[in-house]
């Protein structure tokens, strides 16, 4: 039986800072499709966008990793204006695509800022001037918010990956039973330090049967929007209850899910990134994660939850919020039975030296989020027979 999978989708959120101004261009993603198909078909979106997207036509190839075109374009068609809020669907068009192979859609946008998307570094996002989708060797423009953005990670101390826009959902029509999971989390998840080599473990354990889509936005948290005092506005995403359907349940392919949420909702408070009196009740925010894992299980999506990592080491870390941690866990340790398999995050990336902090070789320079050490331990726990149960 054919259906639509997805094979590469990201979740939409104000861009912010890092939105792109009105102009002719050409957006093409290159991606590294897990699974194959036969045809294929593309979600754009301008749900967090204040003005109407003009596009200027829609098509679609196989490449090569640095995006050159490999295969003839196939064009699929898509509306002319996409109005702020909305997303749309193109046509689909006949591609066949091996899984394991490389893939472009190219989109030209004839003129609106492009607001909505986000930060990701699991696919590439190629910027040329005027109409050059069918071009077959691409040229990458820069910009000077990539040299802000660049600035920002180094006075941060962490990983701000490249910011892809207007692109939502990349689907193939597969008849191999394939299926998608997907990790619906935070910037812990969104950096891809253990998500990418996750993915590079499902993709050789299980050629061509699943997909990986990383649905996680940086500093989202469960109980609530971003805080209307946070300087971007918009850029942490609405509360995942909120986002839940919009980013899983209303994908029918998705199998699996890795449920990483909750560390935000005990950092921000007290920040530049949250009030004061945004501290969460514990109850409420376990029931939260609960609630959500039920959902995914109702729709017969396998959830796996995760614990916690320690936070006391970042610049907002106290040992008041690494106490709301430790409680946090506890009770997503006892009640368990809540998913179908719990990732111990928490114990994983522990020190077992140093009560209720991370092993330091595991994080990076803002000492909360993993570095390349740290992302494979995480990848490397995951137990991969969970996803051999549909």
């Amino acid at each position: 039986m054919q259906q639509w999978v997805q094979t590469w989708g990201q979740a939409h959120t104000a861009l912010s800072a890092f939105s792109f101004a009105s102009g002719c261009r050409t957006l093409r993603l290159v991606l590294k499709s897990n699974i194959g198909g036969t045809a294929i078909r593309v979600r754009l979106s301008n749900e967090f966008g204040r003005d109407a997207v003009i596009l200027g036509g829609v098509c679609a190839a196989l490449c090569d990793e640095e995006g050159v075109l490999t295969s003839d374009s196939v064009d699929l068609d898509a509306p002319a204006f996409l109005p702020a809020g909305e997303s749309a669907v193109t046509s689909e068009g006949a591609l066949r695509v091996p899984a394991g192979s490389y893939l472009c859609v190219s989109v030209c946008v004839n003129g609106g800022p492009l607001q909505s998307g986000n930060l990701m570094n699991n696919a590439r996002c190629l910027m040329m001037h005027g109409d050059r989708r069918h071009s077959i060797f691409p040229d990458d423009l820069g910009r000077f918010k990539d040299m802000l953005r660049g600035a920002a990670s180094t006075l941060l101390r962490m990983k701000l990956p490249a910011p892809i826009p207007l692109f939502d959902t990349v689907e193939l029509l597969n008849a191999d039973g394939a299926s998608s999971i997907v990790v619906f989390g935070d910037s812990l998840s969104q950096q891809g330090f253990w998500v990418n080599p996750f993915e590079e473990r499902i993709r050789d354990a299980f050629p061509g049967r699943f997909s990986v889509i990383n649905r996680s936005i940086g500093g989202n948290r469960v109980l609530r929007d971003t805080s209307p005092v946070f300087p971007l506005k918009g850029f942490y995403g609405v509360r995942s209850l909120n986002r839940l359907r919009r980013d899983v349940l209303q994908y029918p392919d998705i199998s699996h899910a890795v449920l990483e949420v909750g560390v935000n909702d005990v950092l921000q408070f007290g920040t530049v990134s949250g009030r004061s009196n945004e501290k969460p009740d514990i109850d409420i925010l376990t029931q939260g994660i609960f609630s959500m894992a039920a959902e995914m299980r109702a729709n017969g999506i396998r959830v796996m939850g995760t614990t916690l990592p320690y936070i006391i080491d970042h610049i907002d870390g106290t040992k008041e919020k690494s106490d709301l941690v430790d409680q946090v866990n506890e009770t997503l340790r006892t009640n368990a039975e809540s998913f179908d398999a719990l990732l111990d995050l928490g114990a994983i990336v522990a020190d077992p030296d140093k009560p209720q902090h991370a092993k330091r070789e595991y994080l990076g320079g803002d000492k909360l989020h993993f570095n390349e050490k740290g992302g494979d331990a995480v990848a490397n726990a995951v137990d991969l027979g969970f996803f051999e149960q549909a």
